[in-house]
């Protein structure tokens, strides 16, 4: 069963939450342009006006609109007009990649910041490029950078419920089966579903706290967002590991899903690595890059040569990691 429905498993989470000092002193600027951006017919107006009281968070959204994401022939220095350009739907995105993440990063320790930034980064450029190849186009990119940037979140506040055993955890090579399996039998419950509250607390739309809720999983019927949370999930442990035993998996959903092959696969690899490299200046983050795009060729030519993985195991394989024990 997909995790947003257990809402038992929900309250638990929230009792956990509400013990994290974290997340009741996140920053005044980020709650109150969370707050102004909750209505769809906010005004960009008054998202500036508060933004300048925030110099940090206006400088990485000025970063966001001058990167090569929008394209922009000149320069933008002015709030208002970055801003404009983003738009009311990726402005809150934004503040809430941007501020919210900030907030729960800050003061995590040096393992679990380069664990954690790794994954997101990797994720949420990801997700970005399988958006923007997608034939159906049915996800804007931002939301699919967001979506990916945020689908981890969960790690952190579990770091702060138990720090070093959960250091332990996340150290675990296998993030999409092993470590939630980890997590579930120390917690009681994973990172996904505890990224999910975060976001359904915020107020963020139905289907994309789905998609982090269950970024793991394969749900053939599921929304776009769905599908291209998981590729993104598989891509970026494929990434930084080309030997992964996830290859196989992700060019499954990749050719089913999107109808993307092993060249799609490689221009993805590809685009998702430049894109990371962009995304660690716009975030201010410093990582060590070893994302080999030629071996990760090697390895998925070779496994495309050998038999088609068998539907069926995947799926149970998948499907398992839902199921109670």
């Amino acid at each position: 069963m997909p995790v947003s429905e257990d809402v038992d498993l929900g309250q638990e989470i929230d009792k956990a939450l509400g013990k994290l000092e974290k997340l009741h002193t996140s920053p005044i600027v980020a709650l109150r342009l969370m707050e102004l951006t909750r209505k769809d017919d906010f005004e960009l107006t008054d998202v500036s006006d508060c933004l300048e009281k925030d110099p940090a968070l206006t400088g990485s959204i000025l970063r966001l609109v001058n990167s090569s994401y929008y394209g922009l022939s000149q320069k933008v220095t002015a709030v208002p007009h970055a801003l404009s350009y983003l738009g009311q739907r990726s402005v809150r995105l934004a503040v809430l990649s941007f501020g919210m993440v900030r907030a729960l990063v800050s003061g995590a320790p040096a393992k679990l910041h380069q664990i954690y930034w790794k994954r997101s980064l990797t994720m949420a450029a990801g997700a970005r490029r399988c958006a923007l190849l997608s034939p159906q186009k049915e996800v804007h990119p931002d939301t699919a950078f967001a979506a990916g940037l945020l689908a981890d979140l969960g790690m952190l506040a579990m770091a702060q419920m138990e720090t070093q055993r959960y250091l332990e955890i996340c150290d675990e090579p296998d993030h999409t089966l092993r470590q939630v399996q980890l997590e579930r039998a120390t917690f009681g419950f994973d990172h996904m579903a505890v990224s999910a509250r975060l976001l359904s607390r915020w107020g963020l739309p139905k289907e994309m706290v789905e998609a982090v809720a269950n970024h793991h999983l394969y749900l053939p019927m599921s929304p776009e967002l769905n599908h291209i949370l998981l590729v993104s999930n598989l891509l970026t442990d494929v990434l930084w590991n080309p030997a992964s035993h996830y290859m196989q998996p992700l060019q499954f959903v990749l050719n089913s899903r999107f109808g993307m092959g092993v060249d799609d696969l490689i221009t993805l690899a590809n685009d998702t690595k430049q894109t990371v490299k962009e995304s660690m200046v716009i975030f201010g983050v410093n990582l060590k890059l070893t994302i080999d795009v030629d071996a990760i060729e090697a390895e998925a030519r070779e496994q495309f040569e050998k038999e088609a993985l068998d539907e069926e195991t995947f799926l149970d394989a998948f499907t398992a990691l839902f199921l109670d024990s």
